[in-house]
């Protein structure tokens, strides 16, 4: 099936819908969403309703946003069994080390999505969300998380605001990263 096809398709369209609520975490209106996802009006009013009846979006005073069921979905998501709980502690030990804010991004459709951070900076908390894309004007040391066998599953990072300290960063984050990857060969297996 084409990009095209999923896309013309009810849940390419529902997915098309969420996407635009993730925009406006606040709520928008349902012509506005329309508008947004060149999806019918009519169409994009049933879609709201069936996704209200499911949870998956809220209405609040005439505004739709994102519901409960999304958080509890979202919840359960693992890049790769036991990435999240192997990265905690390594990224905030490379995070209060550095007196910089911390990540581990996973590649998810020719996108860095950012799964886990360790925040120092303010101004970081809104720029590097679990779930957002790692802003392309940021200043990033990183290095790679391998599975046991190799495999690259993620990239640890570090936003480095003083580019002059680079081997400092790379050191560190070099050390976070391989303990993420050490801690990913002691997770018990997946039951499969």
């Amino acid at each position: 099936m084409s990009q095209t096809e999923l896309e013309r398709g009810v849940l390419g369209r529902a997915f098309t819908l969420l996407d635009a609520l993730v925009i406006h975490p606040d709520g928008a209106g349902p012509t506005w969403i329309a508008h947004y996802c060149g999806i019918p009006k009519a169409t994009t009013h049933r879609l709201l309703q069936q996704l209200e009846a499911l949870g998956v979006v809220e209405r609040s005073e005439g505004l739709y946003r994102l519901g409960s069921q999304v958080f509890r979905l979202g919840q359960a998501w693992e890049p790769y069994p036991h990435l999240l709980a192997a990265a905690r502690r390594p990224l905030h030990d490379l995070a209060a080390a550095t007196r910089c804010s911390a990540v581990l991004t996973v590649r998810c459709r020719r996108e860095d999505l950012i799964a886990a951070t360790s925040i120092v900076r303010p101004e970081d908390v809104l720029l590097l969300r679990p779930g957002g894309t790692v802003p392309h004007d940021l200043d990033f040391i990183a290095g790679p998380v391998l599975t046991p066998t190799g495999r690259q599953v993620g990239v640890v990072g570090a936003a480095a605001p003083d580019l002059r300290r680079r081997d400092f960063f790379g050191d560190a984050v070099r050390h976070a990263a391989r303990a993420v990857s050490a801690a990913l060969g002691r997770a018990p297996n997946p039951v499969g």
